[in-house]
């Protein structure tokens, strides 16, 4: 176990070494007085130091500011190092904030900030750059999925405003466990969240025209609408004086092109097609006469008479040639 005087910061349970292994290490304080060097052959996390005992390969920080997990480096046995941020606080390799839960390669010599600007250096031998060969079998014949899908876009009403007048920190946190808990349960209701977009959340349900997935994203919406709602309400989650949180949400359901873009190594998802530009424009005809949750007229048709709708007759979205019905989502029937 790691214990220096001068950087009483950190405990670590250091792995047994693998024979024939060199090591490569993480370390804090380099060229100080202080300098402390964490040998590691697989995978290395750094946490928050909440006085967990036998965390072997996890290098604990005294610091509040660090996630319990909050990021973690694996090396694979060509000698290569990669690092996948899972924190709150964020994780900045060289100075650029990661994305979290997306791998990003690391090399020796770069510097690991965490949180408040705790730094460490990897250090090793150098991996060589050349192209990995691909295993016998050739490369992955890339197929994108066409697919139904029902998106569902959450946005919060009177953003522009909201960003002149509350403190950017503020806005952000509150922003952001709001999204948290609204990920929870699109998980729990089948849903992936594509992504989000300042202060949209885009999330949607695989399917065909039988219409089970559109039931699932519209039982999903009535719920996120009614989590938003409690939130609204929750000092603790929206942290915002005088500002109440308000959401509207539309559905669009289609056929879709669904793809991953960042090639060997994806980072993330991309998807093609009327639906999500639809869901986009019928979102901004939501207001407190209209209703908050609006459904295109094919997501009603599949819904089929599990949930109540609301005509609200025809509309023409903006981007689009043709007038259409809209639907205002109310509920479930019993």
């Amino acid at each position: 176990m790691t214990d220096n005087p001068q950087s009483p910061a950190f405990r670590y349970v250091a792995p047994a070494a693998p024979e024939g292994c060199q090591p490569s290490y993480l370390v804090a304080g380099r060229g100080t007085a202080g300098e402390q060097r964490f040998a590691f052959y697989a995978d290395i996390e750094l946490g928050r130091d909440d006085g967990r005992t036998g965390a072997i390969g996890v290098v604990l920080v005294a610091d509040p500011t660090v996630s319990r997990r909050h990021c973690i480096i694996s090396r694979r046995s060509d000698g290569r190092c990669f690092i996948r941020d899972l924190s709150r606080n964020g994780t900045r390799l060289d100075g650029r904030r990661l994305v979290p839960n997306i791998e990003m390669e690391v090399r020796p010599g770069q510097v690991v900030a965490l949180a408040d600007g705790l730094e460490f250096v990897i250090e090793g031998e150098e991996a060589p750059r050349a192209k990995i060969p691909e295993p016998t079998g050739g490369a992955t014949i890339v197929r994108p999925a066409n697919a139904v899908a029902t998106l569902l876009v959450g946005d919060i009403r009177d953003y522009t405003v909201l960003v002149r007048r509350a403190p950017s920190s503020v806005l952000q946190q509150s922003v952001s466990l709001v999204f948290e808990r609204l990920t929870e349960v699109v998980g729990e209701l089948g849903g992936t969240v594509k992504e989000y977009q300042g202060d949209a959340l885009v999330a949607f349900w695989e399917g065909n025209f039988s219409g089970a997935h559109v039931a699932k994203a519209c039982r999903a919406a009535l719920e996120l609408d009614r989590l938003a709602q409690q939130l609204a309400h929750d000092r603790a989650v929206w942290q915002v004086e005088d500002f109440e949180l308000r959401m509207d949400w539309a559905l669009a359901t289609g056929a879709v092109v669904i793809d991953t873009f960042g090639g060997s190594q994806p980072t993330g998802l991309s998807m093609i097609g009327e639906p999500i530009v639809l869901a986009f424009r019928l979102e901004k005809f939501a207001n407190d006469e209209a209703g908050r949750i609006l459904a295109c007229r094919v997501t009603r048709e599949l819904a089929g008479p599990t949930f109540r709708f609301r005509d609200l007759g025809e509309m023409t979205a903006k981007g689009f040639d043709q007038p259409d019905r809209v639907f205002a989502l109310e509920g479930e029937n019993p």
